[in-house]
């Protein structure tokens, strides 16, 4: 019996101390706990806190600083256990300014465009306004020049038809004309080519007697302007003289045919001139250079040949 006794007595002590020595483990580990963590807040604090001022003027200085300390340490604490939303929601601030900023550049550049659209639509504007001012000014023109070659179409054929009842000019303006020619004879003396004629250069002429001769052979080249068939069987035009012959027309050219010189094809020649030029062509013709004396112009009457250049 005291042998039992004196086992469960050594169990219980067995269990007794088994008890203290692992509540003496968890004690000293949770005291090591706590000084670690007292010496981290320790330190924390010690960071935070400065030197403190003990004059008496400081000490409104020292109970705002130590605020700013409770209040930093508690930004800190905050920091630390949150910063990750605070981060990402100072992101997300920034990323809605950036957002509002490229909304606002967006609207920017749609006004822009806009803009630029509507200077393009008004340059498009001012393009076809001018275009059809241009066309309306052409067509006007052209109008204008139809109007006028009309009327100058009149005007030649009056004056190509010689009326039968225009009185011939006076003989004294028929002396001084003649005196004239007298004056081109001695400075323009004609040509002598194969195309010229020998013999009587008025042969076929219905009106040879009104003609007086100032080259049997002449030439010349410019632009025919009107044509008319005569009623005497003549083909007459007036030509308008290229530079370099502009010597053969005087003054009544210049008065009543506008400047051009008169040539006239007799019905014998009609067939063997070579052509019947119409307006427009570019000629050069060989005759005879004379004046119409009636009239007081110079002509190439009769002419020989024609070539439509």
């Amino acid at each position: 019996m005291d042998l039992i006794n004196q086992r469960f007595a050594c169990f219980l002590i067995l269990i007794v101390s088994i008890s203290f020595v692992f509540a003496t483990g968890i004690s000293s580990n949770y005291l090591i706990s706590s000084a670690e963590g007292s010496e981290n807040i320790m330190n924390k604090i010690s960071k935070v806190i400065p030197i403190q001022d003990n004059s008496e003027n400081g000490e409104e200085s020292e109970d705002s600083q130590n605020s700013d300390n409770l209040l930093g340490n508690t930004n800190e604490g905050s920091n630390e256990t949150g910063g990750l939303s605070n981060g990402l929601t100072g992101e997300s601030l920034s990323g809605n300014t950036t957002q509002s900023e490229s909304d606002v550049t967006t609207d920017e550049g749609l006004d822009g465009n806009a803009n630029q659209t509507v200077q393009s639509e008004n340059e498009v504007n001012q393009n076809v306004n001018q275009t059809q001012t241009t066309n309306q000014n052409v067509n006007v023109n052209q109008t204008n020049n139809q109007n006028v070659n009309v009327i100058n179409k009149q005007k030649l054929e009056l004056i190509i038809s010689e009326e039968e009842d225009e009185a011939p000019i006076s003989v004294e303006e028929q002396t001084r004309i003649e005196s004239g020619d007298k004056v081109v004879v001695t400075q323009h003396r004609g040509i002598t080519a194969a195309e010229c004629r020998s013999g009587n250069v008025l042969d076929g002429a219905s009106n040879a007697e009104d003609l007086r001769v100032l080259a049997d052979c002449q030439d010349a080249t410019g632009t025919v302007m009107h044509t008319k068939k005569m009623d005497d069987g003549d083909y007459k035009f007036f030509l308008n003289l290229d530079g370099p012959f502009k010597f053969l027309v005087n003054e009544k050219n210049n008065d009543k045919t506008e400047g051009f010189l008169v040539v006239e094809i007799v019905p014998p020649d009609q067939n063997s001139v070579g052509v019947l030029p119409k307006e427009g062509d570019h000629v050069h013709v060989w005759g005879a250079w004379v004046t119409d004396k009636p009239k007081g112009w110079h002509e190439i009457h009769p002419t020989w040949k024609v070539v439509v250049q």
